[in-house]
């Protein structure tokens, strides 16, 4: 079967694609925690710019690049020209390094999809979380013990993923169904729940009521800019693999416009949640929410756990919160492995592609395993900071250069010329070029000097140089080297 003739029948099920691969378990702790740390609802107005600037313009290119290459990432640059095919390839590489510990994150949250059902955490979330179910260890340097229950639930994540692929669209079209509508109804249900207790809309308004000072401060801006593209998943071939699956360019612009309002949906109901909750959990304690922690993994396993115990039929609402979490997340691993088997297919041609799934599945899920360890949340930090911001923005920042700067990009811009005018294309092409490079630019150069200042998280430096630096440089050279390879077979 060839996978590449494989096409969405409806452009619903390409919108359900596009908006389950950009909403992640980070659209639930990561844009909840920005908004309150920068300003509550005064966050929104640089968030929803930033979409229109720098998210929808990405967004058109990728999906213009899967119309006109008819494939994946890597061969998009392929076509445009040879010598940048390793761009293509270091994009999927990267990818893949992120679905590697995406996938333990979501193996986490199958665990507590069962732990929540008789409130297994008991009084100490935070212990249960670092003891029974991270076995961490002191540093990273210190590796520890796999924890098995989390090697089985990854298992279970890799073996869904596998079985749900491996019939081609049409049947991640019927998984789609279910996997991007169910999550959001479950948000919003459990907002409304949220909502309903007492302490909940007071717990609320740290999240919906602006402090208008900091719209003006300049990092609000750069966080801004950055969370948007992250909760996109942009610059990770997703959006091109899945647009050259469409049968056609027609109502391609809204269906831009579509994944933008979806994952703006998910992360405003994520926020309503998270707050509503911890402010009911804190309504007869005196506490305040800026005493919570409210960021990163701990707001999910610890934070939460901890509020849903304080209130009426925890249990229920554990399990609806987790099983909404792994929902969420396995669209995402969805794309990145389709985004993989559009270029694999080409590479392995006489490979049959169900083959290659389950080969590509089984490396994932062996690659994931360091994170199981004791020091696999250390890696985890320190791997996801490095792959997750330097090489999506250099990656962003390298799509925008050399299809900017293209002639190709006249091609790239008829599939979009239904519905823009022709010198709104014109204006898109030259923010391509050079608007939208300036501003990553900036955003580069300031991370840069922040984390050469000092060892990000306290780590050592060692294990910087290694598990972020280090993996950086080794995905560009190995994307080199695939890239090499494959021309000189179509040579």
């Amino acid at each position: 079967m060839d996978h590449n003739n494989q096409k969405w029948s409806r452009n619903l099920f390409f919108i359900l694609a596009t908006i389950g691969a950009a909403v992640g378990l980070g659209n639930l702790w990561r844009f909840p925690s920005m908004a309150y740390q920068y300003g509550g609802a005064a966050f929104y107005l640089p968030y929803l710019i930033c979409y229109l600037f720098v998210g929808l313009p990405v967004i058109y290119l990728e999906f213009g690049l899967g119309l006109w290459s008819k494939g994946s990432i890597a061969k998009s640059f392929q076509k445009q020209n040879r010598r940048y095919t390793w761009i293509g390839w270091w994009i999927l590489i990267n990818s893949i390094v992120i679905v590697l510990y995406y996938a333990v994150v979501m193996a986490w949250s199958l665990e507590y999809t069962f732990f929540s059902l008789n409130e297994a955490w008991g009084m100490d979330t935070q212990g249960f979380f670092l003891s029974k179910v991270l076995h961490r260890t002191n540093s990273p340097l210190e590796i520890g013990s796999i924890n098995l229950s989390t090697v089985l639930a990854l298992a279970i994540i890799w073996i869904i993923v596998y079985f749900s692929l491996k019939s081609g669209v049409k049947g991640l079209s019927r998984i789609l169904l279910i996997t991007v509508p169910v999550p959001l109804l479950l948000l919003v249900i459990m907002a409304i729940r949220g909502l309903s207790l007492p302490g909940g809309i007071e717990g609320a308004k740290y999240f919906l009521v602006p402090d208008l000072h900091k719209i003006l401060n300049i990092n609000v801006w750069s966080a801004a800019a950055s969370q948007m593209l992250l909760a996109l998943s942009l610059g990770m071939g997703q959006m091109v693999a899945y647009s050259s699956m469409r049968k056609d360019s027609t109502k391609i612009m809204g269906s831009g416009l579509a994944l933008v309002f979806g994952d703006f949906i998910f992360s405003f109901f994520s926020g309503i949640v998270v707050f509503s909750t911890l402010g009911a959990m804190l309504f007869n304690t005196g506490q305040t929410i800026d005493t919570v922690g409210i960021s990163g993994p701990s707001l999910a396993f610890v934070t939460y756990p901890s509020a849903i115990s304080a209130l009426p039929f925890g249990a229920v609402w554990g399990f609806l919160f987790f099983l909404m979490l792994v929902l969420i997340g396995i669209d995402s691993v969805f794309a990145v492995v389709e985004a993989n088997l559009t270029d694999l297919t080409h590479v392995f041609p006489k490979v049959h592609k169900n083959r290659l799934l389950l080969i590509f599945c089984i490396i994932c899920f062996a690659g994931g395993l360091i994170f199981t360890t004791g020091s696999g949340m250390f890696w985890l930090d320190i791997v996801d900071h490095w792959v997750g911001n330097f090489a999506i923005f250099s990656i962003i920042f390298l799509q925008c250069i050399v299809f900017g700067h293209s002639k190709r990009i006249n091609e790239i811009a008829d599939y979009l010329a239904g519905w823009f005018r022709d010198h709104i294309l014109k204006i898109w092409r030259i923010w391509l070029a050079w608007g939208l490079p300036l501003l990553i630019l900036i955003i580069l150069t300031s991370q840069f000097i922040i984390n050469f200042s000092k060892p990000y998280g306290g780590y050592p430096w060692s294990t910087i140089l290694l598990g972020g630096w280090g993996i950086l440089i080794f995905a560009m050279v190995l994307a080199l080297v695939i890239a090499r390879k494959h021309n000189k077979e179509i040579d």
